[in-house]
């Protein structure tokens, strides 16, 4: 019984993986917001990100290796307004392509289902300076805005012989704020 258990669970394994390999990127184009020696800008913090389902379409098409980039718009409560695919970077799949397209609508339907922290610049008096420098951005002094912004991602999707990856794998976060 022991044995037949382990080939059940060996077989699964064989023909399914999956992982999401998913990272930050630093941001190529659009406005940034440079923040003044008073400020301190406070990156909003992930809280829930589901991972794209691996389109269906892949089953039957072979080896996979297709990487999507998106741009999420996050507004001044953390919410996503917005998600758009974007192939402006050689690694960034064309989302033109047809094959290209699924796993783009994938990534969107997840990152819509994204929650974050807000984003926010924190403003220090001149005499609170050195909370600034320990990101301490409580108290009746410190005014604290949340803004918006937007951060890009890139995942991507592979598959060899029936075996899906999708792994998690962050880089240097970078973001853009309105």
């Amino acid at each position: 019984m022991a044995a037949l258990v382990l080939v059940v669970a060996a077989t699964g394994c064989a023909s399914r993986s999956a992982r999401i390999d998913h990272r930050m990127l630093l941001p190529q184009t659009g406005a940034r917001h440079a923040v003044e020696s008073t400020q301190f800008f406070v990156m909003p913090v992930s809280l829930a990100a589901p991972e794209p389902a691996f389109p269906e379409l892949a089953e039957d098409a072979g080896a996979i290796d297709v990487t999507v980039c998106a741009e999420i718009w996050l507004s001044e409560d953390g919410d996503v307004s917005r998600v758009m695919p974007f192939d402006a970077t050689p690694e960034c799949a064309q989302t033109g392509e047809v094959q290209a397209r699924a796993y783009a609508q994938a990534v969107v339907e997840a990152m819509l289902g994204w929650e974050f922290t807000p984003a926010m610049i924190c403003e220090f008096p001149p005499q609170l300076l050195a909370r600034r420098d320990s990101g301490d951005c409580t108290g009746p002094d410190v005014t604290v805005r949340r803004v918006p912004v937007r951060l890009e991602y890139a995942f991507s999707f592979s598959s060899r012989e029936g075996r899906r990856r999708v792994g998690v794998v962050r880089k240097e976060a970078g973001a853009n704020t309105r």
